[in-house]
């Protein structure tokens, strides 16, 4: 019976250069795979500061693109702009709604003089929601998905505003 010989590795590599390259690639692969479904196992952001940090990340993501970084629990069969709020708040212990007008009823409501980080902001009229990143100044700064140019809302995408774009709001507080 023949006896085989071991592989030989090609001209300058070594097999110990061959494993490490295996190594790297399959890390490289894993990564290019799980791509922004890394955000989604992620630790959930607890504090109205990490929520925003999250929120912020996603500025000019389109609805694609947070499908692609959402678990199933976070399709979009509702308002997506209420979908995102639930998603950068999963970790609060608010609760989750595909409705603005339902995710505005998880939450305690606050005024415009107290809203503060992380609060949403609900537009009643327009049936849309979104997080609140900053009150200083007199202005409200928001992060809402759904959202879209020159203060018109609905154009499937994170949009980042630096007041809110229609008068017809309230504000409230999620659970932290």
């Amino acid at each position: 019976m023949e006896q085989k010989k071991p592989a030989v590795p090609a001209a300058g590599m070594t097999r110990r250069g061959l494993l490490l390259g295996a190594g790297g690639l399959g890390a490289a692969a894993a990564w290019t795979v799980a791509g922004p479904l890394a955000s989604a196992q992620a630790a959930a952001p607890t504090t109205p500061a990490a929520v925003i940090t999250e929120a912020k990340s996603y500025n000019g993501n389109s609805l694609s693109q947070m499908n692609a970084i959402w678990s199933s629990k976070y399709d979009t069969s509702g308002d997506w702009c209420a979908i995102f709020v639930s998603w950068c708040l999963r970790g609060t212990g608010t609760g989750f709604s595909p409705s603005s007008k339902s995710f505005y009823a998880l939450c305690t409501p606050v005024s415009a003089a107290n809203v503060r980080q992380g609060d949403i902001v609900w537009y009643y009229g327009a049936g849309h929601i979104g997080l609140v990143r900053s009150h200083s100044d007199g202005l409200i700064r928001t992060v809402e998905g759904n959202a879209g140019a020159n203060k018109t809302p609905f154009t499937s995408m994170v949009k980042e505003y630096d007041n809110p774009w229609d008068s017809a709001v309230k504000y409230a507080r999620p659970r932290y």
